[in-house]
């Protein structure tokens, strides 16, 4: 199987050679069931950040080409059935949206695709390129180059399953005020297969990276690759991350995520998405607290604590720990007039918070960093990383 290899010289390591991994983001417990955290990083000294291996960092997902438009009415969603704030898969009557968008004047293209987003953001935080690594599908063609380089330009390694039956997906993201809509063609995304696992040069790669990410949207493609690579991660201890990513991914991979959330050690989602876990899994309820402590506690295969984050655009960040502790960070409220694209929002605060959580920073530190990141994304359109400040703790 062919694949594309930028900036990392590969060496040969044992594989599942593991040492014990103590994250203080998994230990971090403050007592008390309850607790609001609104110390600010001011009020206590830094940390000491750590030096990164390359590759420490490895995430699963779809790379896609975002294509961008902001309408100022709904005529377009009602056009093509499209909820304000939803993220579905283009079926056959989407085909003209996208000729549709690509000729409008103000459309921004942009390497995208969620989990790509995250690393791009996560690099653009440890500013030492080629601490992650991305994997996902995409077709032999231009389009694929034009996304690699643009990946690489940003110091984010990929290591590419490339396919010629499809060609390289993308994404139409349609901007409405503070909504966003996401119609997602994967192309070739959608053909990713678990024999990638097994290829020398990837097995050494899947060796040296000790945290593992992986999107609800990678999910939908191949279960397979999800599940082999989360036992890897239970068997040799190592951290597995979960993001929930969209409501359809609940409702329609209900069997995969059984499969494997005995060997998630972290569950990311906003509200929508834990509330439909919850009706999916006829939990008869709404509420968001008993929501979380119950994915919280659902059985692990290994001993180390669960954490549970959803997020929300306006209300906290909650954080779910064992014990039924419960954290809450609160938002920094955004002027609605510097909102101008809240798509890649919820990646960026992946990015954000990886970036301080490999570095086995306090849980503080990497919640806060993610809602900066979040909320720097905010003021472009798209996830356009060379239209960011360059990144300093001193901004949070």
């Amino acid at each position: 199987m062919s694949r594309r290899v930028f900036g990392l010289s590969i060496k040969s390591f044992r594989l599942f050679r593991r040492t014990p991994i103590h994250s203080p983001a998994l230990q971090h417990y403050s007592g008390g069931a309850f607790r609001t955290s609104s110390r600010s990083f001011c009020d206590c000294q830094e940390p000491r950040r750590m030096d990164l291996p390359e590759g420490i960092l490895m995430g699963f997902g779809n790379p896609l080409l975002d294509i961008t438009c902001t309408v100022e009415d709904n005529v377009i969603l009602e056009k093509y059935g499209l909820e304000a704030n939803a993220a579905i898969i283009a079926d056959e009557k989407h085909d003209a949206l996208f000729d549709e968008l690509m000729n409008m004047e103000n459309v921004i293209y942009s390497a995208g695709g969620a989990c790509q987003n995250s690393m791009r953001i996560f690099q653009w935080i440890v500013q030492t390129p080629f601490r992650a690594v991305f994997i996902g599908s995409v077709g032999k063609d231009k389009l694929g180059d034009r996304i690699e380089k643009r990946a690489r330009s940003d110091g984010l390694l990929t290591l590419y399953q490339l396919k010629e039956e499809l060609p390289t997906g993308s994404c139409a993201v349609i901007i409405n005020g503070p909504n966003r809509s996401l119609v997602a063609n994967l192309g070739a995304a959608s053909l990713f297969s678990d024999d990638w696992i097994d290829e020398d040069d990837n097995i050494c790669a899947l060796d040296r990276a000790e945290y593992f990410y992986f999107t609800g949207f990678f999910l939908a493609v191949c279960p397979p690759a999800v599940e082999r690579v989360a036992r890897m991660c239970c068997e040799t201890n190592r951290i597995m991350i979960l993001n929930f990513s969209a409501v359809f991914v609940l409702q329609m991979q209900k069997e995969a995520l059984g499969n494997i959330l005995q060997y998630v050690d972290i569950i990311i989602c906003n509200k929508e998405e834990a509330i439909a876990f919850s009706d999916t899994n006829d939990w008869k309820t709404k509420n968001i607290f008993e929501i979380g402590s119950r994915l919280q506690q659902m059985p692990k295969e290994n001993v180390r604590p669960r954490l549970v984050m959803i997020t929300d655009a306006v209300c906290p960040v909650l954080v779910f720990q064992d014990n039924d502790r419960v954290l809450e960070y609160p938002v920094p409220p955004v002027k609605q007039g510097e909102i101008f694209d809240t798509n890649g929002c919820g990646d960026a605060f992946v990015g954000g918070f990886l970036a301080m959580y490999v570095q086995r920073m306090p849980l503080d530190y990497c919640i806060r960093t993610g809602i900066f990141a979040s909320q720097q994304v905010l003021h472009v359109v798209g996830v356009q990383i060379d239209k960011l400040p360059k990144f300093s703790e001193k901004c949070i």
